[in-house]
């Protein structure tokens, strides 16, 4: 049923753009989560307490890149720029302090 309205409508024809927002919107946020865990000695940190001010900028500055119609392979693009703004935004503090979660219990026998 979904399918049959999106060819009904017209909108079918427009799945490049879809797809192209879809992009530029997961794009700077992997960049960011790559960063992260680069960053991070190549493991999970963990949980961040607050708002990882970081993070937003990486995925806003990344798609605004991931949007321009001029930009090639803007998709790509706009993972980088998440990766060097995320990183940049560490460097200066913008990552808030990991959260400690405690170990899983071991299973019982």
């Amino acid at each position: 049923p979904v399918a049959a309205r999106t060819i009904a409508t017209g909108v079918a024809a427009n799945l490049a753009g879809f797809f192209g927002l879809v992009g530029a919107s997961f794009g700077p946020i992997c960049g960011a989560m790559v960063a992260d865990y680069l960053l991070s000695g190549r493991q999970w940190a963990g949980p961040r307490q607050g708002i990882n001010w970081a993070g937003y900028l990486a995925w806003g500055i990344g798609f605004v890149v991931g949007i321009m119609p001029s930009v090639p392979a803007a998709v790509l693009c706009s993972f980088v720029v998440g990766v060097v703004v995320y990183t940049i935004g560490a460097k200066v503090g913008l990552v808030p302090q990991a959260v400690s979660v405690p170990s899983a219990m071991p299973a019982r026998a």
